[in-house]
């Protein structure tokens, strides 16, 4: 799994691009310590993990993770949140969503660690 690049810190949003939105100031006592940004969640392959489509999520940035974390991770151009699996030197990225197979990911990049969910209530 290769390293995450360096990023800036002041580019909170990222996708397959990154993209400036908006900066956003959370609590340490929300999100801990660290470096991080966040990334709009689009569909529902995380659904039974309670992140939904629209959902906000705060990202440690961190280039490595513990097996079962839920990660942001870069592959083949696009940023994704899943399920960090690692076995015998293999990665996988789990979706917590029957619908959706597990995806094979040894050339993905950890963006970091899934730390919170905004979610704004309709």
């Amino acid at each position: 799994m290769a390293p995450s690049p360096p990023a800036e810190r002041q580019q909170p949003f990222l996708t397959a691009e990154e993209n400036f939105e908006e900066a956003l100031t959370l609590p340490a006592s929300l999100v801990g310590h660290g470096d991080f940004f966040t990334l709009r969640v689009r569909g529902d392959s995380m659904i039974e993990a309670a992140i939904c489509d629209g959902d906000i999520v705060v990202v440690r940035r961190q280039p490595t993770a513990d097996n079962g974390a839920i990660v942001a991770a870069m592959l083949d151009g696009e940023a994704t949140v899943k399920v960090l699996q690692v076995t015998d030197g293999h990665v996988r990225l789990l979706p917590r969503n029957p619908h959706y197979p597990p995806v094979d990911a040894d050339d993905a990049t950890i963006l970091g660690l899934v730390v919170s969910i905004l979610r704004r209530l309709r």
